[in-house]
């Protein structure tokens, strides 16, 4: 089989990405035949945008940029499922207690289309915050990105990804909650003309890596604190976090509560207006079904 390289477009080098870590790492993709590097882009809409454009074969983002094209009638789809429930937390600075506090504030996010925009957004009105009477955006960039705008103090709150709100805390940062509701957060995305066959292969690899993610934590969180900067501690308290039960979608497929927060946060926003196509055309699983041996199913969350 020869070789083939792959580009992959990430937000940023964010535990989401462990399984991706752990394929390239461990040798899932080798065995598949495929060198696969990733492409840190900084935000959403730019490894959405990076996906259109052919700058990446496929992306690990985001999705509600991709439902939206897809909608709209685009090439863009989603072939797996990533991200169920977001291992997020939302992080204020230290004088802020409560969520009502943030009224009046800014509130980073890495986009104010997709991704921690929507997630934030729902947190925040489910304690009776919503935008814009009660606050403002202010785009910042990845979780990273976010930290270094929290430590400087420009906004006032953000949501931050494990173990970056590990570290918030021990800081001295209030840590106003974890995420608790499904949200389709992360997702394989990719354009609808990509090898079929390529994208088979990459979905094996990334199946099999995730499975063994699920089984091997402790040595999944030494490939993960090798690829960021986190301590050894936080690194394998932020896999256990990702490993629990209902994060990462069994077999890889988006749950139909999370992708439908997805899509009604996009509705809410303005990304996908009523009557805009059907959100569920963005959804082919085709790949991911062969990648795992099935032979019924179809497209659907």
């Amino acid at each position: 089989m020869a070789e083939r390289e792959i580009t992959a477009g990430v937000v940023a080098p964010a535990y989401v990405n462990v399984p991706l870590w752990v394929a390239q790492r461990r040798g899932f993709f080798g065995a598949e035949g495929l060198n696969v590097t990733s492409r840190v882009i900084g935000t959403t809409e730019g490894t959405t945008r990076a996906l259109r454009d052919g700058d990446v074969v496929l992306a690990l983002t985001a999705p509600e940029g991709t439902i939206a094209d897809a909608a709209a009638g685009g090439p863009l789809r989603v072939a797996a499922g990533l991200i169920d429930r977001p291992p997020l937390s939302l992080i204020a600075l230290s004088r802020h207690r409560t969520a009502a506090d943030l009224r009046g504030g800014l509130i980073g996010t890495s986009s104010l289309k997709e991704g921690t925009r929507h997630v934030a957004e729902r947190m925040l009105a489910a304690r009776g915050l919503r935008y814009p009477a009660d606050y403002q955006w202010a785009l910042e960039g990845s979780h990273v990105e976010r930290w270094k705008a929290l430590q400087a103090g420009t906004i006032d709150a953000a949501l931050q990804m494990v173990p970056y709100d590990y570290v918030a805390e021990e800081a001295g940062f209030t840590n106003l909650g974890p995420v608790s509701e499904d949200f389709a957060f992360n997702a394989v995305c990719v354009r609808r003309d990509i090898d079929p066959a390529l994208l088979t292969r990459f979905l094996r690899a990334l199946a099999r890596a995730t499975e063994w993610f699920r089984g091997n934590v402790e040595e999944a969180a030494a490939v993960a604190a090798a690829e960021t900067s986190a301590e050894d501690r936080h690194a394998l308290r932020a896999c256990r976090a990702l490993a629990a039960e209902g994060v990462i979608p069994a077999g890889l497929r988006a749950g139909q509560a999370a992708f439908d927060a997805a899509v009604q946060a996009l509705r809410l926003s303005g990304g996908l207006p009523e009557g805009h196509g059907d959100p569920a055309a963005a959804l082919d699983y085709s790949c991911l079904e062969a990648a795992l041996g099935e032979t019924s199913g179809g497209n659907g969350a």
